[in-house]
Protein backbone atom coordinates (compact mmCIF):
# COMPACT_ATOMS: atom_id res chain seq x y z
CA UNK A 1 0.00 0.00 0.00
CA UNK A 2 2.66 2.66 1.07
CA UNK A 3 4.45 1.46 -2.38
CA UNK A 4 1.06 2.51 -4.40
CA UNK A 5 0.77 5.36 -2.76
CA UNK A 6 4.64 6.72 -3.63
CA UNK A 7 3.47 5.90 -6.80
CA UNK A 8 0.59 7.97 -6.62
CA UNK A 9 2.31 10.78 -5.83
CA UNK A 10 5.27 10.11 -8.05
CA UNK A 11 2.88 10.52 -10.88
CA UNK A 12 1.29 13.27 -9.65
CA UNK A 13 4.53 15.20 -9.26
CA UNK A 14 5.45 14.27 -13.03
CA UNK A 15 2.46 15.82 -13.97
CA UNK A 16 2.82 18.68 -12.16
CA UNK A 17 6.42 18.96 -13.59
CA UNK A 18 5.46 18.13 -17.18
CA UNK A 19 2.11 20.88 -16.75
CA UNK A 20 5.22 23.64 -15.43
CA UNK A 21 7.19 22.74 -18.68
CA UNK A 22 4.03 23.09 -20.93
CA UNK A 23 3.92 26.70 -19.11
CA UNK A 24 7.17 27.48 -19.91
CA UNK A 25 7.34 26.55 -23.31
CA UNK A 26 4.35 28.56 -24.17
CA UNK A 27 5.78 31.78 -22.53
CA UNK A 28 9.16 31.01 -24.57
CA UNK A 29 6.96 30.84 -27.17
CA UNK A 30 5.23 34.26 -26.43
CA UNK A 31 8.66 35.76 -25.91
CA UNK A 32 10.55 34.77 -29.35
CA UNK A 33 7.30 36.13 -31.18
CA UNK A 34 8.88 39.66 -31.40
CA UNK A 35 11.70 41.09 -33.38
CA UNK A 36 13.25 43.87 -31.33
CA UNK A 37 13.03 47.31 -33.84
CA UNK A 38 16.44 49.06 -34.74
CA UNK A 39 15.15 51.80 -32.58
CA UNK A 40 15.36 51.47 -28.92
CA UNK A 41 13.30 54.09 -27.96
CA UNK A 42 10.62 53.34 -25.47
CA UNK A 43 7.75 54.56 -28.26
CA UNK A 44 9.28 52.48 -30.74
CA UNK A 45 9.35 49.47 -28.29
CA UNK A 46 6.37 49.76 -26.96
CA UNK A 47 5.05 49.70 -30.47
CA UNK A 48 6.65 46.66 -31.03
CA UNK A 49 4.70 44.66 -28.42
CA UNK A 50 0.93 43.35 -28.76
CA UNK A 51 -2.05 45.42 -27.85
CA UNK A 52 -2.54 42.87 -25.06
CA UNK A 53 1.05 43.73 -24.05
CA UNK A 54 0.05 47.27 -23.43
CA UNK A 55 -2.90 47.01 -21.96
CA UNK A 56 -1.41 44.88 -19.29
CA UNK A 57 1.46 47.85 -18.71
CA UNK A 58 -1.60 50.28 -18.52
CA UNK A 59 -3.32 48.06 -15.52
CA UNK A 60 0.16 47.48 -13.48
CA UNK A 61 0.28 50.96 -14.14
CA UNK A 62 -3.10 52.09 -12.99
CA UNK A 63 -3.38 54.37 -16.19
CA UNK A 64 -7.02 55.21 -16.18
CA UNK A 65 -8.98 56.32 -19.07
CA UNK A 66 -7.15 54.66 -21.52
CA UNK A 67 -9.16 51.14 -22.30
CA UNK A 68 -10.42 52.23 -25.23
CA UNK A 69 -7.41 53.65 -27.32
CA UNK A 70 -6.02 51.76 -30.28
CA UNK A 71 -2.70 50.77 -30.11
CA UNK A 72 -0.67 53.38 -31.27
CA UNK A 73 -2.47 55.57 -28.97
CA UNK A 74 -2.41 53.78 -25.97
CA UNK A 75 1.97 53.45 -26.46
CA UNK A 76 1.39 57.52 -26.82
CA UNK A 77 0.30 57.66 -23.46
CA UNK A 78 2.35 54.95 -21.63
CA UNK A 79 5.35 56.63 -22.56
CA UNK A 80 5.38 59.22 -20.17
CA UNK A 81 3.40 56.99 -17.42
CA UNK A 82 6.35 54.44 -17.48
CA UNK A 83 8.60 57.18 -16.77
CA UNK A 84 7.32 58.99 -14.35
CA UNK A 85 6.63 55.52 -12.75
CA UNK A 86 10.23 54.69 -13.58
CA UNK A 87 11.43 57.46 -11.37
CA UNK A 88 9.64 56.59 -8.27
CA UNK A 89 10.13 52.64 -8.92
CA UNK A 90 14.20 52.84 -9.36
CA UNK A 91 14.53 54.67 -5.43
CA UNK A 92 13.29 50.85 -4.55
CA UNK A 93 15.31 48.23 -6.50
CA UNK A 94 17.33 45.86 -4.41
CA UNK A 95 20.64 44.42 -5.36
CA UNK A 96 19.49 41.75 -8.11
CA UNK A 97 17.57 44.48 -10.00
CA UNK A 98 20.27 46.63 -9.85
CA UNK A 99 22.26 43.90 -11.57
CA UNK A 100 19.99 43.19 -14.11
CA UNK A 101 19.90 47.14 -15.01
CA UNK A 102 23.85 47.23 -14.83
CA UNK A 103 24.05 44.45 -17.09
CA UNK A 104 22.10 45.75 -19.79
CA UNK A 105 23.67 49.45 -18.99
CA UNK A 106 26.92 47.47 -19.86
CA UNK A 107 25.60 45.96 -22.84
CA UNK A 108 24.41 49.49 -23.90
CA UNK A 109 21.19 48.38 -23.16
CA UNK A 110 20.56 45.21 -24.94
CA UNK A 111 21.48 42.12 -23.85
CA UNK A 112 21.48 38.15 -25.15
CA UNK A 113 22.97 37.10 -21.94
CA UNK A 114 20.04 37.60 -19.26
CA UNK A 115 18.09 33.79 -19.15
CA UNK A 116 14.35 33.28 -20.86
CA UNK A 117 13.45 31.31 -17.72
CA UNK A 118 14.01 34.29 -15.25
CA UNK A 119 10.26 34.70 -14.56
CA UNK A 120 11.41 37.58 -12.60
CA UNK A 121 12.28 39.98 -15.84
CA UNK A 122 8.32 39.27 -16.40
CA UNK A 123 7.65 42.25 -13.85
CA UNK A 124 10.33 44.12 -15.27
CA UNK A 125 8.43 43.38 -18.84
CA UNK A 126 4.99 44.05 -16.87
CA UNK A 127 6.08 47.85 -16.19
CA UNK A 128 7.59 48.99 -19.59
CA UNK A 129 11.11 49.08 -18.15
CA UNK A 130 12.58 46.18 -20.17
CA UNK A 131 11.34 44.86 -23.02
CA UNK A 132 12.21 41.51 -25.16
CA UNK A 133 12.14 40.43 -28.47
CA UNK A 134 14.48 38.38 -31.22
CA UNK A 135 17.75 40.15 -32.10
CA UNK A 136 19.80 37.81 -34.90
CA UNK A 137 17.76 34.74 -34.57
CA UNK A 138 18.49 34.96 -30.36
CA UNK A 139 16.60 35.97 -27.48
CA UNK A 140 16.61 39.82 -26.11
CA UNK A 141 16.18 42.00 -23.55
CA UNK A 142 16.26 45.63 -24.70
CA UNK A 143 16.49 48.60 -21.57
CA UNK A 144 14.57 51.66 -23.45
CA UNK A 145 16.81 54.65 -24.50
CA UNK A 146 14.92 56.92 -21.77
CA UNK A 147 14.85 54.25 -18.97
CA UNK A 148 18.60 53.90 -19.91
CA UNK A 149 19.08 57.50 -19.04
CA UNK A 150 17.31 57.96 -16.19
CA UNK A 151 19.23 55.27 -14.87
CA UNK A 152 22.88 56.58 -15.88
CA UNK A 153 21.50 60.02 -13.60
CA UNK A 154 21.28 57.89 -10.55
CA UNK A 155 24.02 55.47 -10.85
CA UNK A 156 26.23 56.40 -8.20
CA UNK A 157 28.16 55.84 -5.32
CA UNK A 158 25.03 56.96 -3.21
CA UNK A 159 22.60 55.38 -5.08
CA UNK A 160 24.39 52.06 -4.66
CA UNK A 161 24.57 52.59 -0.80
CA UNK A 162 20.51 53.05 -1.36
CA UNK A 163 20.44 49.76 -3.39
CA UNK A 164 22.52 47.65 -0.47
CA UNK A 165 19.77 49.60 2.18
CA UNK A 166 16.83 48.54 0.45
CA UNK A 167 18.30 44.67 -0.20
CA UNK A 168 19.18 44.67 3.92
CA UNK A 169 15.50 46.11 4.16
CA UNK A 170 14.06 43.34 2.49
CA UNK A 171 15.89 40.64 3.78
CA UNK A 172 14.88 41.42 7.30
CA UNK A 173 11.48 42.31 6.25
CA UNK A 174 11.05 38.13 5.03
CA UNK A 175 13.14 37.12 7.80
CA UNK A 176 11.01 38.84 10.35
CA UNK A 177 7.66 37.43 8.45
CA UNK A 178 9.41 33.89 8.37
CA UNK A 179 9.28 33.88 12.02
CA UNK A 180 5.66 36.17 13.03
CA UNK A 181 3.79 35.15 9.82
CA UNK A 182 2.44 38.64 8.83
CA UNK A 183 2.67 41.94 10.23
CA UNK A 184 1.00 45.17 9.16
CA UNK A 185 3.01 47.95 7.37
CA UNK A 186 3.72 50.12 10.57
CA UNK A 187 4.41 47.00 12.93
CA UNK A 188 7.03 45.59 10.05
CA UNK A 189 8.32 48.79 9.69
CA UNK A 190 9.30 49.52 13.05
CA UNK A 191 10.72 46.20 13.68
CA UNK A 192 12.92 46.26 10.95
CA UNK A 193 14.33 50.02 11.86
CA UNK A 194 14.93 48.49 15.19
CA UNK A 195 17.95 46.78 13.74
CA UNK A 196 19.21 48.97 12.17
CA UNK A 197 22.23 51.59 13.24
CA UNK A 198 20.86 54.93 14.39
CA UNK A 199 22.31 56.71 10.80
CA UNK A 200 20.72 54.29 8.96
CA UNK A 201 17.14 54.59 10.41
CA UNK A 202 17.40 58.02 9.30
CA UNK A 203 17.34 57.39 5.89
CA UNK A 204 14.60 55.11 5.57
CA UNK A 205 10.92 57.15 5.91
CA UNK A 206 7.80 54.72 6.51
CA UNK A 207 6.94 55.40 2.56
CA UNK A 208 10.53 54.55 1.56
CA UNK A 209 9.99 51.17 3.21
CA UNK A 210 7.16 50.36 1.73
CA UNK A 211 7.80 51.06 -1.53
CA UNK A 212 10.94 48.98 -1.17
CA UNK A 213 8.37 45.95 0.69
CA UNK A 214 5.94 46.72 -2.65
CA UNK A 215 8.60 46.11 -4.99
CA UNK A 216 10.26 43.50 -2.97
CA UNK A 217 7.08 41.25 -3.30
CA UNK A 218 6.11 41.54 -6.65
CA UNK A 219 9.94 40.38 -7.48
CA UNK A 220 10.65 38.11 -4.85
CA UNK A 221 7.66 35.16 -3.99
CA UNK A 222 8.83 34.61 -0.37
CA UNK A 223 6.28 37.68 0.69
CA UNK A 224 2.94 38.93 0.04
CA UNK A 225 1.62 42.20 0.45
CA UNK A 226 -1.60 42.81 0.56
CA UNK A 227 -3.73 45.89 1.32
CA UNK A 228 -2.89 46.27 5.34
CA UNK A 229 0.17 44.30 5.55
CA UNK A 230 2.68 41.72 4.53
CA UNK A 231 2.39 38.06 4.79
CA UNK A 232 4.97 34.90 4.82
CA UNK A 233 4.27 33.29 1.60
CA UNK A 234 2.92 30.25 2.98
CA UNK A 235 0.52 31.61 5.48
CA UNK A 236 -2.63 30.35 4.36
CA UNK A 237 -5.09 32.78 6.48
CA UNK A 238 -3.47 35.89 7.55
CA UNK A 239 -6.79 37.18 9.27
CA UNK A 240 -7.22 34.27 11.04
CA UNK A 241 -3.56 34.59 12.31
CA UNK A 242 -4.06 38.41 13.13
CA UNK A 243 -6.85 37.50 15.57
CA UNK A 244 -4.83 34.71 17.18
CA UNK A 245 -2.48 37.32 17.92
CA UNK A 246 -4.23 40.10 19.04
CA UNK A 247 -6.04 37.04 21.28
CA UNK A 248 -2.34 37.13 22.93
CA UNK A 249 -2.13 40.69 23.07
CA UNK A 250 -0.23 40.30 27.01
CA UNK A 251 2.44 37.94 24.67
CA UNK A 252 5.20 40.30 23.09
CA UNK A 253 6.46 38.83 19.65
CA UNK A 254 9.62 36.58 20.25
CA UNK A 255 13.19 38.02 20.23
CA UNK A 256 15.32 37.37 17.18
CA UNK A 257 18.88 38.35 16.91
CA UNK A 258 19.81 40.27 13.67
CA UNK A 259 21.49 37.03 12.24
CA UNK A 260 18.35 34.73 12.44
CA UNK A 261 15.76 37.33 11.04
CA UNK A 262 18.44 37.97 8.25
CA UNK A 263 19.48 34.11 7.52
CA UNK A 264 15.73 33.88 7.23
CA UNK A 265 15.52 35.90 4.20
CA UNK A 266 16.82 34.35 2.18
CA UNK A 267 14.61 32.49 -0.81
CA UNK A 268 13.45 28.89 0.32
CA UNK A 269 14.75 29.62 4.01
CA UNK A 270 13.92 26.51 6.55
CA UNK A 271 15.59 26.90 10.03
CA UNK A 272 17.42 23.74 9.84
CA UNK A 273 16.87 22.83 13.95
CA UNK A 274 17.93 19.30 15.15
CA UNK A 275 14.14 18.23 15.07
CA UNK A 276 14.35 19.17 12.08
CA UNK A 277 16.73 16.86 10.94
CA UNK A 278 16.04 13.90 12.88
CA UNK A 279 12.36 14.02 11.46
CA UNK A 280 14.02 14.40 7.73
CA UNK A 281 16.32 11.52 8.35
CA UNK A 282 13.63 9.39 9.34
CA UNK A 283 11.51 9.60 6.69
CA UNK A 284 14.83 8.85 4.47
CA UNK A 285 15.84 5.73 6.74
CA UNK A 286 12.37 4.32 7.28
CA UNK A 287 10.33 5.38 4.06
CA UNK A 288 13.49 5.67 1.62
CA UNK A 289 12.99 9.20 0.58
CA UNK A 290 15.74 10.45 -0.95
CA UNK A 291 17.01 14.30 0.64
CA UNK A 292 14.41 16.36 -1.65
CA UNK A 293 12.09 14.62 -1.19
CA UNK A 294 12.48 13.80 2.71
CA UNK A 295 12.76 18.09 3.27
CA UNK A 296 9.43 18.34 1.16
CA UNK A 297 7.89 16.36 3.43
CA UNK A 298 9.67 17.68 6.58
CA UNK A 299 8.29 21.37 4.87
CA UNK A 300 5.03 20.65 4.38
CA UNK A 301 4.79 19.49 7.89
CA UNK A 302 6.55 22.88 9.06
CA UNK A 303 3.87 24.99 6.55
CA UNK A 304 1.30 23.07 8.57
CA UNK A 305 2.67 23.75 12.33
CA UNK A 306 3.35 27.31 11.52
CA UNK A 307 0.48 27.92 10.31
CA UNK A 308 -1.39 26.47 13.40
CA UNK A 309 -2.38 23.25 12.55
CA UNK A 310 -2.85 20.35 15.43
CA UNK A 311 -0.56 17.63 15.22
CA UNK A 312 -3.15 15.14 14.25
CA UNK A 313 -2.95 17.37 10.68
CA UNK A 314 0.31 16.28 10.45
CA UNK A 315 -0.64 12.98 11.21
CA UNK A 316 -3.10 12.51 8.87
CA UNK A 317 -0.61 14.12 5.93
CA UNK A 318 1.45 11.34 6.52
CA UNK A 319 -1.50 9.15 6.34
CA UNK A 320 -2.41 10.25 2.96
CA UNK A 321 1.17 9.56 2.00
CA UNK A 322 0.89 6.05 2.93
CA UNK A 323 3.41 6.50 6.58
CA UNK A 324 1.30 5.50 9.33
CA UNK A 325 0.72 1.92 8.04
CA UNK A 326 2.96 0.07 9.95
CA UNK A 327 2.67 0.28 13.53
CA UNK A 328 6.26 0.67 14.23
CA UNK A 329 6.72 3.06 12.20
CA UNK A 330 3.85 4.94 12.87
CA UNK A 331 4.90 4.61 16.68
CA UNK A 332 8.03 6.11 16.18
CA UNK A 333 7.52 9.24 14.35
CA UNK A 334 4.82 10.59 16.48
CA UNK A 335 7.63 11.94 19.30
CA UNK A 336 9.40 12.91 16.70
CA UNK A 337 6.90 15.07 15.09
CA UNK A 338 6.10 16.36 18.94
CA UNK A 339 9.52 17.69 18.90
CA UNK A 340 9.51 19.54 15.74
CA UNK A 341 6.51 21.19 16.82
CA UNK A 342 7.50 22.06 20.71
CA UNK A 343 10.67 23.56 18.86
CA UNK A 344 9.62 25.52 15.68
CA UNK A 345 8.60 29.21 16.12
CA UNK A 346 4.97 29.34 15.42
CA UNK A 347 2.79 32.24 14.02
CA UNK A 348 -0.06 32.11 16.25
CA UNK A 349 2.42 32.39 19.26
CA UNK A 350 4.36 35.34 17.70
CA UNK A 351 7.45 33.95 16.78
CA UNK A 352 7.73 31.77 19.84
CA UNK A 353 8.28 28.01 19.53
CA UNK A 354 5.97 26.32 22.83
CA UNK A 355 8.76 24.62 24.32
CA UNK A 356 10.17 28.26 25.30
CA UNK A 357 6.66 29.40 26.35
CA UNK A 358 6.85 26.15 28.85
CA UNK A 359 9.72 27.16 30.52
CA UNK A 360 8.88 31.13 30.91
CA UNK A 361 5.62 29.50 32.46
CA UNK A 362 7.44 27.23 34.83
CA UNK A 363 6.55 24.20 33.15
CA UNK A 364 3.11 24.40 32.56
CA UNK A 365 1.40 24.16 29.69
CA UNK A 366 0.14 27.57 27.33
CA UNK A 367 -1.20 25.95 23.95
CA UNK A 368 -3.38 22.81 23.68
CA UNK A 369 -1.51 19.93 23.28
CA UNK A 370 -2.41 16.36 22.29
CA UNK A 371 -1.91 14.27 25.32
CA UNK A 372 1.44 12.41 25.12
CA UNK A 373 0.24 9.11 26.07
CA UNK A 374 -2.15 9.21 23.81
CA UNK A 375 0.48 9.54 21.20
CA UNK A 376 1.98 6.72 22.57
CA UNK A 377 5.64 8.02 23.78
CA UNK A 378 7.76 5.59 25.71
CA UNK A 379 9.03 5.97 28.18
CA UNK A 380 12.97 5.93 26.92
CA UNK A 381 11.83 7.94 24.09
CA UNK A 382 13.28 11.95 23.70
CA UNK A 383 10.89 13.76 25.87
CA UNK A 384 8.38 15.70 23.73
CA UNK A 385 9.66 18.93 24.57
CA UNK A 386 13.05 18.72 23.06
CA UNK A 387 15.07 18.78 25.69
CA UNK A 388 17.50 15.73 24.81
CA UNK A 389 16.26 13.73 27.77
CA UNK A 390 14.45 10.01 28.08
CA UNK A 391 10.47 10.91 28.32
CA UNK A 392 10.64 9.18 31.95
CA UNK A 393 13.32 12.28 32.99
CA UNK A 394 11.84 15.00 31.73
CA UNK A 395 7.75 15.81 31.38
CA UNK A 396 5.91 11.89 32.14
CA UNK A 397 5.15 12.96 35.46
CA UNK A 398 3.95 16.51 34.93
CA UNK A 399 1.84 14.89 32.50
CA UNK A 400 0.61 11.82 34.55
CA UNK A 401 -0.56 15.48 37.00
Amino acid sequence: MEQKTNDMAQELSESLQQLMDENMAERRKQLYRHKLPADHSLRALLLAMTKSELDDIRYNLHVTGASSLKKAELAERLVPAILDFAKRWLPTIVDEEYGCFAHLMQKDGLSTELRDDDTRLDYLRGLGLVTCGVQEEKMAFCMPDEVRELFKSLDSGTYRSLVELNTELSRLAAGLLYYYGYLNFEQLYEKVLAYLEPEQREQVSFMDFVGVVLNVSCWKDTIVALPQGVKYYTLIDEEKLENEQLRRSNLDFAPLSYGDVYDAGTDNYIADTPAYKELAQFFMREHGCDVLKAADITGEILILLQNGSELDEAVDYLEELGFMKEERKAEAVLPLLIAFNNTTHLWPLKGHTPAELMEQSGGGRVIPFDEVRKLKVGRNDPCPCGSGKKYKNCCLRKDEQ
